[in-house]
């Protein structure tokens, strides 16, 4: 938490305050003693660092600290208030799980909504504590206050559909990190209720319009469910995130965790490759052989290439079982072009961990980890994480290309796709599966964006696949591509272009658009896509 404190001595005394700058909770007095030599110095401390300050240009009495923690204090209820650069997911609230969620009902009249108001505290499935209070919408500074006093974790603001309009109130509350549901009381005359949700979400509000009770019922349910990736954990092996190909310096742990519930620590590399020494290669021998066995045709890779691979892959495994994982990820490319690489390549064992319902991400990328669990959390099928390589806009299509795919993309149970195994990019070292995907198959293609608070998702269709790693360029230049590559078609590539959210997209098979879209509704992040969530046909 930033804090201000101001620090000035008289004779041997000191008195300290801290203030939290536009940040929720009580002024902190600190008195103590202070050192003699520094009895006529001032300090000030902001964000961590102790500035002195010259005597003669400031003066510190007990009426300005009085002021200065009143100011503070009325900051701290202003929702768009914050420190520059304090990231503005860090508000969002969430009850940990096993306890009540908050629920705010708002009305101009809520004595003729308490049946409805009843039945929000009936809804199956949630366990809410329900707080309904009369307000004046026309007093938007009261409101906010209000929202700000009960701490919820969901708003309804129940509307009459009678006024003209609601003035400054969707500036005044500011981006709200809770999920809103405006339900309008008066479906048939909407259009200034249904004005404010539309300015609400152009707050960056996460907002559901409801036009019926039902509605708003349903929208309440899918709010107070958990978060999906909720209590879930990732060990990231490499440099706290500063991976070396997807760098994501603006997040936290806490950042991540506040956003989508799900608990990630960094480790060094040099402690993974510790566990993977200690791996006996005779617990590995199987693994390796059923590689072999399963494969169309092995090219150029040693025995030895293929069972170090395993022994990573007996090394991941233990840990996620030890530690009840969900995901894990290797900063691969921190070592993989070294001449004398810390670790085998990842690629075979990510792609059984995958197979085996385990998030396995590439290049320690956070926002691509988080997608992949999130996709497959839904979808019940394994992720390919892949890199975007171009987009066609006259012919709508994208290429993705990526050394590591899933054998079995329609399910943990479903039949494993024919592959063949080759080096790495024709380097003579490493080994990966080229996968022989369905032509036509139906797919989906998305991320988080870099601040997590939207998700890319875009319908399409694979078109076609490069069989062969090394193909020729326009230019008659040699495009060394990954093992898996292929065309999808996409609708509106255009949108997508403009939309891409970075380096890596996620695949999955099928379409589950509606639980994505409400599973995100529960994180406070907005999903961007096509008009049309349609699969296109090939």
């Amino acid at each position: 938490m930033s804090l201000l404190a101001i620090a000035t001595g008289t004779g041997l005394r000191a008195i300290w305050i801290r203030i939290p700058l536009c940040c929720a909770g009580s002024v902190v007095y600190n008195h103590g003693i202070h050192d003699a030599n520094h009895a006529n110095e001032t300090f000030l401390i902001l964000g961590g660092q102790v500035l002195k300050l010259n005597r003669k240009d400031i003066h510190v009495g007990r009426r300005d600290f009085i002021k200065t923690t009143s100011i503070a204090s009325v900051a701290a209820t202003l929702p768009a208030a914050k420190l520059a650069g304090q990231d503005a997911g860090s508000s969002t609230n969430h009850s940990p799980v096993g306890t009540k969620q908050k629920l705010l009902f708002l009305s101009s009249n809520p004595e003729n909504h308490e049946k409805f108001i009843e039945s929000i505290r009936s809804v199956p499935g949630t366990d809410l504590l329900v707080t309904s209070i009369k307000v004046d919408f026309q007093k938007p500074q009261e409101i906010v206050q209000t929202i700000h006093n009960e701490n919820a974790n969901i708003i309804v603001l129940c509307l009459s559909g009678f006024v003209f309009n609601y003035g400054s109130l969707n500036d005044s509350m500011g981006e709200l990190n809770i999920p809103v549901i405006v339900f309008t009381s008066n479906p048939e005359l909407m259009l200034i209720d249904a004005n404010l949700a539309a300015s609400l979400k152009a707050n960056g509000a996460n907002v559901t319009f409801a036009i019926s009770q039902e509605q708003a019922l349903d929208s309440v349910k899918n709010a107070a469910r958990p978060r999906i990736l909720e209590g879930r954990r990732a060990i990231l092996y490499g440099r706290r995130f500063d991976s070396t190909s997807v760098p994501a310096h603006n997040l936290t742990e806490y950042q991540v965790y506040k956003r989508t519930g799900v608990k990630m620590q960094y480790r060094p590399i040099e402690q993974l490759a510790a566990l993977y020494n200690d791996v006996d290669e005779a617990s590995a021998i199987g693994e390796m052989e059923r590689w072999k066995s399963e494969a169309v045709e092995v090219i150029g890779v040693s025995d030895k290439a293929i069972l170090d691979a395993c022994r990573l892959y007996v090394a991941l495994r233990s840990t996620i079982e030890k530690e009840k994982l969900s995901a894990i990820s290797i900063d691969c490319l921190g070592f993989t072009m070294s001449p004398n690489p810390i670790l085998p390549y990842p690629c075979l064992a990510f792609a059984r961990l995958r197979d085996e319902g385990i998030t396995a991400a590439c290049e320690a990328d956070v926002c691509g980890m988080l997608s992949s669990m999130l996709l497959q959390e839904i979808s019940r099928k394994p992720s390919f994480m892949c890199n975007l390589m171009s987009v066609d806009l006259e012919k709508s299509k994208i290429v993705l290309s990526h050394c590591v795919a899933p054998l079995k993309i329609k399910g943990t149970n479903a039949a494993q796709m024919k592959y063949r195994l080759h080096d790495y990019h024709g380097f003579g070292r490493g080994v990966v599966p080229e996968v022989e995907f369905p032509l036509g198959m139906e797919v989906a293609t998305g991320a988080f964006s870099k601040d997590l608070k939207s998700f890319s998702l875009w319908p399409g269709r694979i078109q076609s696949q490069v069989k062969e790693t090394e193909g020729t360029a326009k230019k008659g230049i040699t495009l060394n591509v990954c093992a898996n590559t292929m065309d999808v078609k996409i609708r509106d590539a255009e949108r997508f272009l403009q939309n891409i959210p970075g380096l890596h997209q996620i695949m999955i098979a099928g379409n589950d658009v509606r639980a994505i879209d409400k599973a995100l509704f529960r994180m406070n992040v907005n999903l961007v896509g096509p008009s049309d969530f349609t699969p296109p046909e090939v």
